[in-house]
């Protein structure tokens, strides 16, 4: 369903020039490949934060532009306690201020460049509201999460964690722990609704059998961490008596990936699993290059001959 707000092509295409961030520097692109994240200056404007601010309203009070549901939703007004960190999954399917952001071209590019992807699809979209008084996020991997439930497995999948208050030590920064994404992979593993605490990571530590080291990052607005699939990442409690620390996570898959077959993908991700293996497009939304799918929900023009199987509509 298409909507005012994007039907005009020409604000569309401004919008995604601007948005992304500058090119990579060397230095960026080694201290990704070493550490496993990277931080990244203006992602998105100003104006695009104002508006995912005023989206996460709506959301967690169940106005949905687009009349559809997310797949997840945790906290709801009037029932959840006030200070419970809230969630929400997949708002691009609900929100067009979230889509507008979540399928744009240009932090896709980024994020394949990163990877050196040939393309990026959205795997998932994260909106993260961390009131007040609110528990911190236990150390985890998004791999498990999402990475396994693909082939091939390896560097499959890149978070982008944009900050749409500033992440800093009251609020509760974002944290690291360097280089683990070269860690073998055991069954350490967390939950991301566990609350704040290093027992799994500092385990897995021990498990790989090197030292820990903690990086801490404080996140202005409107920048993110882009990090790797594989990284053990964690966040503390909200300490600050009256700021929100509320961000939109963008977790990113190449575009060529394929659902396992032997396990079967897990329950979220299996459940749009058709039995052919193959993961549709109107599922998993080609943002990079932009897809004719993704070009109709955000009013933009693309050439339909780069893909037209792709953008085809599953068969049920």
């Amino acid at each position: 369903m298409l909507h005012s707000t994007l039907l005009c092509c020409a604000a569309a295409l401004v919008a995604a020039k601007s948005r992304g961030g500058p090119s990579w520097t060397t230095a960026q692109r080694e201290h990704f490949a070493t550490n496993g994240y990277v931080l990244q200056p203006d992602v998105i404007r100003p104006e695009d934060r104002d508006a995912l601010v005023a989206a996460f309203e709506r959301l967690f009070k169940g106005d949905f532009d687009t009349g559809c549901y997310p797949d997840e939703w945790h906290w709801r007004e009037g029932i959840s306690k006030p200070d419970a960190f809230r969630e929400i999954v997949n708002a691009w399917k609900s929100d067009d201020s979230v889509a507008a952001v979540a399928l744009d071209a240009a932090i896709g590019k980024r994020a394949a460049e990163l990877m050196g992807w040939r393309g990026a699809r959205l795997a998932q979209d994260d909106v993260l509201w961390k009131p007040p008084s609110a528990s911190g996020v236990a150390y985890h991997t998004d791999g498990k999460y999402i990475s396994d439930n693909f082939v091939p497995r390896d560097d499959n999948s890149v978070t982008v964690w944009l900050a749409l208050d500033d992440a800093d030590e009251a609020t509760g920064v974002v944290e690291y722990a360097r280089g683990s994404h070269h860690w073998p992979r055991g069954n350490a593993a967390a939950s991301f609704h566990d609350g704040a605490g290093a027992d799994p990571v500092a385990r897995a530590a021990a498990a790989a059998g090197v030292d820990l080291i903690v990086d801490r990052h404080e996140v202005p607005a409107c920048s993110a961490v882009f990090h790797h699939q594989d990284v053990w990442h964690g966040s503390d409690a909200n300490r600050s008596p009256d700021r929100p620390r509320r961000a939109l996570g963008l977790h990113y898959i190449r575009d060529d990936v394929k659902f396992r077959r032997d396990p079967a993908p897990d329950y979220i991700y299996g459940r749009y699993d058709l039995g052919d293996g193959v993961v549709h497009n109107a599922f998993f939304p080609r943002v990079y290059p932009t897809s004719p799918a993704v070009a109709r929900r955000l009013g933009l023009t693309v050439d339909r001959r780069r893909s037209s199987s792709d953008d085809a509509a599953p068969s049920s």
